[in-house]
């Protein structure tokens, strides 16, 4: 039992340490922006009004899922993992970045709202799909490196935990396409942007 949170705190704290780097990727990358891409981003977003309407984002992570799935039988998967949870935590701080430029402290609060909201299942999920990755490339490894036995049933139950995570998730972005909007305009008022 103590070997199990032992692991469950080493995945939590690889997972926050991404979640952090995008975040700092995140800053340095506004930071670095001349003004007029920032206006750019500002005038962009103030017209096209992406940030008040649901994307739907179901068919793109169950491809992403898939493919990081696929691969973590070769062992790419888990840095592709990596490099997913750095982009999420980029764009989230990216989003809430410009939007407190353009809304100030109302513009942050609509932003986490519209995170937690939009990306917040997702962002949750994630954390268990990781845990099961690294199991099966565990079990891969052992068998490939170390050329001990494959335990099938230990493979296949991951292997079906990170399929009904995925489908999981691809509900979740299906019910926050259809029936986000609403629920983003009363956030809206709420802030009164």
């Amino acid at each position: 039992m103590n070997h199990k949170i032992k692991l469950n705190n080493k995945i939590l704290k690889l997972y926050l340490v991404c979640l952090l780097i995008g975040i700092i990727i995140g800053f340095l990358f506004y930071f670095n922006l001349n003004t007029n891409e920032i206006e750019s981003l500002i005038i962009s977003i103030n017209q096209n009004k992406v940030l008040f309407k649901t994307c739907n984002n179901a068919i793109n992570h169950l491809k992403i899922m898939s493919v990081i799935l696929v691969l973590s039988y070769f062992f790419i998967g888990i840095p592709l993992f990596i490099g997913l949870l750095i982009t999420e935590s980029f764009k989230i701080t990216l989003r809430l970045i410009i939007l407190s430029k353009i809304y100030r402290f109302k513009g942050i609060i609509y932003g986490l709202l519209y995170t937690i909201f939009n990306n917040g299942i997702y962002i949750i999920l994630l954390i268990f799909i990781l845990k099961k990755l690294l199991k099966i490339v565990k079990i891969l490894y052992k068998n490939k490196i170390k050329k001990e036995n494959i335990n099938y049933a230990s493979l296949y139950s991951n292997f079906i935990n990170v399929i009904s995570l995925t489908i999981l998730i691809f509900i979740s972005d299906l019910l926050i396409y259809m029936y986000g909007n609403n629920i983003l305009n009363l956030f809206r008022s709420m802030c009164k942007i």
